[in-house]
């Protein structure tokens, strides 16, 4: 979110990018709000997403589509409802150990994407996020996303 639009921004620092399996992420979530505001919760979590490419064949025509896939999602309460002002949240979040077992998520569809995956060679790493969230209710939420490397 851009500070000057909707109630603030959200900023994560983090003390490191770089993680293995089974380390601990520990940081601070910092609320940069222009007023007070009544949130339901502020939320702090690890986000897990692959690139798929799906190629399909209509008409004679090969097209090629692009898209994010979650195989990861954990996401954890800092706070609860109340009216935020400015302030620092510190969190401390776990990198799950069992990271070679992720795959896309069980479905018909997801089955056939990673058909297509491997058949065509295009298996791609996943990318990992810490993600921030004041959850506004009837509001525009103020979130921030940043990528860490977990291996």
């Amino acid at each position: 979110m851009i500070f000057g639009f909707g109630k603030g921004k959200i900023d994560i620092v983090i003390e490191r990018y770089n993680l293995s399996p089974g380390e601990t992420i520990k940081g601070n979530i910092i609320l940069k709000l222009k007023e007070p505001t009544h949130a339901k919760a502020l939320k702090v979590g690890l986000l897990g997403e692959k690139s798929v490419t799906e190629t399909r064949m209509i008409n004679g025509r090969t097209t090629t589509n692009n898209r994010n896939v979650t195989v990861f999602n954990f996401e954890m309460p800092l706070d609860g409802e109340k009216d935020y002002i400015e302030g620092e949240y510190n969190f401390e979040l776990k990198v799950p150990t069992n990271l070679a077992q992720l795959s896309l998520p069980q479905s018909a569809v997801g089955d056939v994407i990673k058909t297509i995956q491997i058949l065509a060679g295009r298996e791609s790493n996943v990318r990992w996020y810490v993600v921030a969230k004041l959850d506004i209710p009837m509001g525009i939420d103020v979130s921030k996303k940043i990528q860490i490397n977990i291996g």
